[in-house]
């Protein structure tokens, strides 16, 4: 097994997410390594334009698209601070688009080692036995991931 120095904490601030980040906390300090939170905002979808001058319903999607980002952002640094002990190196990472891509694309381009997550988030009972974000990032993923599963 190659040496874990970067762990990816994907969280859509659940609280199934949150006990992952336990998890994450016990392998960052067992591996010294650090720990980079990623939260993705899922872009809002668009009306359909065709035969509309302009936008139909009058309303600034990227706009409240920014303002969530920006949101997420402020709360997950707050989670890191607050979860995370300052002996673990830890970031907070927020981006717009699709939690199944973005996840692949941070790890790669970011040298991720390990994903740490739970088997559900908001999700819920979409899929029963394992979350679509969880189920696709460990069809995808060319790391290890450890999936944390939740109690019923």
């Amino acid at each position: 097994m190659h040496n874990i120095e970067k762990i990816m904490w994907p969280t859509d601030a659940s609280n199934s997410a949150l006990k992952a980040l336990d998890a994450a906390i016990v392998m960052a300090a067992k591996f010294d390594a650090e720990i980079h939170a990623f939260q993705v905002i899922e872009m809002l979808a668009r009306p359909n334009h065709v035969g509309f001058a302009g936008d139909p319903v009058g309303f600034d999607f990227p706009h409240y698209e920014q303002h969530m980002v920006e949101a997420a952002q402020k709360n997950l640094e707050e989670i890191v601070a607050n979860k995370i002990p300052e002996s673990i190196t830890a970031e907070a990472h927020v981006e717009l688009g699709s939690p199944r891509e973005a996840i692949q694309m941070f790890c790669s381009d970011n040298g991720i080692d390990l994903i740490v997550m739970a088997t559900q988030g908001r999700e819920g009972l979409s899929h029963l036995m394992l979350g679509s974000v969880a189920e696709a990032t460990i069809r995808q993923s060319s790391i290890p991931v450890l999936v944390i599963p939740q109690p019923e």
